[in-house]
């Protein structure tokens, strides 16, 4: 007999639908006269809504633990922006808030804790610096102030210890005394406490830099390196016991893994979903029907759960997929709305709360429910008796001296895989308006997701604008998200203005910085790392700056820089991975001195302008030393060439499928050559290539164009024009001959290394 398990994702209300497929779920067929087993692994999930309360942050949302799951449905904490810290639970089938407290300072995390062995139901709440435990019924048992100087970022709670993390800052706390810290660092964006070895503890963490930290008592950090930056830590769980050595971890980029804490207190990668997609904000693990399923909250509204692999060497099935509109804050598995019935809790950006149950949709019958029918119209009127009183009190005119604040939540990301970014732009109510006014050249490219309509206006130049454009929404979108491109060497500033349909009047600007090198993404430093690639092109600075210095001006020139420069022996390291070209860059800085190695020379020459500018700003002294390797073009040409042959073929192929098309030929297609006949099978995959990018080609092109440009200069040779290089190159480009290109690039100089004349600054 053979088990085959077909996954199938489906997201219906239809209740006869339901049972027919519940019905439908174990079939056995004859096939080759042995037994096949065909299970279908549909979940189907229904959505109710709760209630709504204010904007949320990640992890604000948790579930009470009860005696008996099986008698009693679960109640959930919340808490939101306004500072309000709300208990509810089911009674009678409605929902009931059963504590409320006064508005304060925004909510910045909660933790469920208590006796270690005994059921977490103790509520630590992070405020501002501070903790506040309260328990299930509403009581305040614990004020403790951290001491931290910024606002608790993370926090965790195991028995009597309770990690609090603020940017950089990783502090432990035993009985609210101080037990041990450490500095990352990094930005540490999530932490996580397991039991160690007796009373000891084990801190885990998210690091901002690509890594996972194991911290174990005062020895130093074990690390895990990831491809991307974790964004969520949570432990496996299995009916409400939590495991002390599995890890679920999200990232970025979208993926889930499962993280193994050996013996060693090092930690393995079991397994990591291939797949990414938008951001992980939240991960659980319940057993919502038929074995454990993980529960994932993504930053595009998109709500998963996958089936638990039973082995180790397997990866999560998809089993459910729900779109709800609005980033996810906290996703989490319990039985809320009825006994019997499991359900995803989720909780969005906006505070909007809700259920995608395991019970069926009913059908109501109307001799049985007029009076919920007449209940539920005279909530609805409430409802819309309230949002005009609101929408009246904002018309009303503000005193311009203190304007309303629009709350928006905005994140930049760059996509490694199309060297773009992706804005993010979300508000608790409806946006109206986006407006676009960058000083720098940006490319605005389209997002399938985006409805929006996009207006773009003529900019002058001249006078520092070369992008105005605005996107109107439309009815109830409160996430947007848009695609810009921009390019190297050309800094400068993007600025966002947003408008609320409920609050016309009301108008929130934002600003964000364009890097120089808008496309490198920093990858790990360690005291083995060996730079693979080469020979580098080298970039020495010397003069009367400090570390500190050095490092303010890299956050200018590249992304992702630490707040703060993390020292060794009064140096500091930081490697970066360009995610267009595929080449490194090494900086190394100390006081009065700098090292930077690249095997892209227009990489160095960049960085070199907005070095050698900042340290003029200053009225610095700078010594500038360039030596630069004919080796690296080699390099940088052995990366690119292939792609514009890939990005010729992908053109040329789609050419050809036009014509075919264009002659009607693609109907009979056996009546083509096997060449054409493949090409129609791939027809699809082609087009969505060349829509996914259809300037890389001329994006390539630029790239060597500008390699050219910069070899010039930092040969000390004539100054050569993008236009004269793109006509002397242009025929080496369209036969990708390396050899014709090696030799205009070094023409008749054949030195390994040309050192450039020092520059002298005051």
């Amino acid at each position: 007999m053979v088990k085959l398990i077909i996954p199938h994702v489906l997201d219906t209300e239809n209740a006869t639908l339901y049972i027919i497929q519940s019905f439908i779920r174990t079939l056995i067929y004859i096939f080759k006269g042995e037994k096949l087993l065909l299970t279908i692994m549909t979940l189907s999930l229904t959505r109710i809504d709760y209630m709504a309360v204010g904007s949320t942050s990640r992890g604000t949302t948790k579930l009470l633990p009860t005696p008996d799951p099986k008698q009693q449905t679960q109640r959930f904490v919340v808490g939101d922006h306004d500072g309000i810290l709300h208990i509810c639970g089911m009674k009678k089938d409605e929902l009931q808030i059963i504590f409320k407290s006064l508005p304060g300072p925004k909510v910045n995390g909660i933790s469920l804790g208590g006796v270690l062995g005994t059921q977490k139901d103790k509520i630590f709440v992070a405020v501002g610096n501070s903790v506040k435990g309260y328990t299930r019924r509403g009581k305040v048992f614990l004020e403790f102030d951290t001491n931290l100087l910024e606002p608790i970022s993370a926090m965790c709670v195991l028995g009597p210890d309770l990690s609090a993390c603020a940017k950089d800052l990783y502090h432990r706390y035993h009985d609210c005394r101080d037990a041990d810290a450490y500095l990352v660092g990094e930005r540490v964006i999530d932490v996580l406490l397991l039991p160690g070895e007796g009373s000891a503890v084990v801190a885990v963490l998210a690091c901002g830099d690509c890594a996972v930290r194991v911290l174990h008592g005062g020895r130093t950090p074990t690390l895990l390196r990831l491809t991307t930056i974790p964004t969520i830590l949570m432990p496996y769980r299995e009916a409400d016991v939590e495991s002390k050595d599995r890890i679920l971890v999200g990232t970025t980029d979208g993926r889930v893994g499962l993280l193994t804490l050996q013996r060693d207190k090092t930690l393995r990668v079991t397994w990591l979903l291939s797949n990414n997609g938008a951001e992980i904000t939240s991960l659980d693990t319940y057993e919502l029907q038929d074995g454990v399923d993980i529960l994932v909250g993504r930053q595009n509204g998109v709500i998963e759960v996958f089936a638990f692999p039973e082995e180790d060497d397997t990866t999560p099935v998809l089993r459910f997929r729900h779109n709800c509109g609005e980033s996810v804050s906290t996703v989490v598995g319990g039985i809320v709305g009825a006994v019997g019935y499991p359900e995803v809790l989720a909780t969005t950006y906006s505070g909007r709360i809700f259920g995608l149950t395991t019970k069926p949709p009913g059908l109501l019958e109307v001799d049985q429910d007029i009076g919920l029918m007449t209940k539920l119209k005279i909530e609805i009127d409430q409802l819309e008796q309230k949002k005009n009183q609101q929408k009246e009190s904002f018309d009303v005119g503000t005193d311009a001296l203190a304007p309303s604040i629009l709350n928006v939540n905005h994140r930049m990301l760059i996509n490694k895989e199309n060297a773009s970014y992706t804005l993010s732009i979300e508000l608790e109510t409806s946006i109206d308006n986006i407006l676009l006014q960058s000083d720098t050249p940006v490319d605005l490219l389209d997002v399938e997701s985006n409805s929006a309509v996009a207006s773009l206006s003529a900019c002058d130049h001249k006078s520092g604008n070369y992008v105005l454009a605005t996107y109107r929404c439309q009815i109830n979108t409160n996430r947007l998200d848009l695609r810009l491109r921009t390019i190297e060497g050309q800094p400068g500033c993007l600025q966002i203005y947003v408008t609320s349909q409920v609050q016309p009047k009301c108008c929130r600007r934002i600003q964000i910085p364009i890097h120089a090198l808008s496309f490198h993404s920093r990858i790990h430093k360690d005291e083995n790392t060996v730079l693979l690639g080469g020979p580098f092109n080298e970039l020495n600075l010397r003069g009367s700056f400090t570390a500190a210095e050095i490092h303010a001006w890299l956050s200018l020139a590249l992304p992702d820089v630490p707040e703060r420069p993390h020292l060794e022996d009064g140096e500091g390291t930081l490697i970066f991975t360009s995610t267009f070209v595929g080449t490194m860059l090494k900086c190394n800085y100390k006081k009065g001195n700098a090292i930077f190695l690249s095997e892209n020379i227009s990489s160095i020459i960049i960085l070199r302008d907005i070095l050698t500018g900042e340290a003029t700003k200053r009225k610095i002294r700078l010594d500038v030393f360039c030596n630069i390797a004919n080796g690296s073009i080699s390099r940088v040409l052995d990366l690119v060439l292939p792609r514009i042959e890939a990005a010729r073929a992908i053109k040329e192929k789609v050419k050809i499928l036009d014509a075919l098309q264009e002659w009607e030929l693609n109907t009979n297609p056996e009546q083509l050559c096997p060449k054409y006949q493949e090409l129609l099978e791939n027809e699809s995959n082609l087009r969505a290539e060349l829509v996914k990018d259809p300037d890389m080609l001329q994006r390539l092109y630029g790239t060597i164009t500008d390699l050219y440009v910069d070899w010039e200069r930092a040969r000390g040779g004539q100054i050569v024009t993008s236009k004269t290089a793109t006509e002397k190159l242009r025929p080496a480009l369209e036969s990708r001959d390396l050899t014709l290109l090696l030799q205009i690039f070094n023409g008749n100089n054949s030195a390994a290394e040309t050192p450039v004349p020092r520059l002298q600054q005051n």
